[in-house]
């Protein structure tokens, strides 16, 4: 395997979740943000979730204030700030964290307006159930 696969972290939005991802991926080391825990709601997807964490397929990780303040500065330069949430503002934070650590983020979205600023800055994401933005 090559060092560019290994380094390579999915992150996950609330779609991925809804869409019982994290029990159909494997080999990536799979994290979120508290912030998306909380957005999953429903039955079905609360019980694949408690499946994931049970068997370590998530890592929930806040994302630090300076990283948050980062996503936050980004958003507001784009002109998104106001199109995004505060879980959406976490997950993109904790992007850049990984990135930071040397690690190769790609965030599983359908947030549109996510996927914009992921682009902007040379983040990957990839769509869950949507079409995606195109280049």
């Amino acid at each position: 395997m090559s060092r560019s696969i290994c380094n390579k972290v999915l992150v996950l939005d609330t779609a991925a979740f809804l869409a019982a991802l994290p029990l159909h991926i494997y080999g990536y080391k799979m994290y979120t943000t508290p912030s998306v825990i909380n957005e999953v709601r429903d039955s079905e997807s609360v019980t694949r979730l408690e499946i994931s964490i049970d068997i370590d397929r998530i890592e929930i990780v806040s994302p630090s204030t300076r990283s948050i303040s980062r996503a936050v500065e980004i958003s507001k330069r784009l002109g998104l700030y106001n199109l995004l949430s505060k879980t959406d503002i976490e997950v993109i934070a904790l992007a850049l964290e990984l990135r930071e650590q040397g690690l190769k983020p790609v965030v599983l979205t359908d947030d549109y307006d996510i996927q914009i600023l992921l682009r902007s800055i040379g983040i990957e994401f990839r769509s869950v159930k949507t079409m995606g933005i195109k280049d």
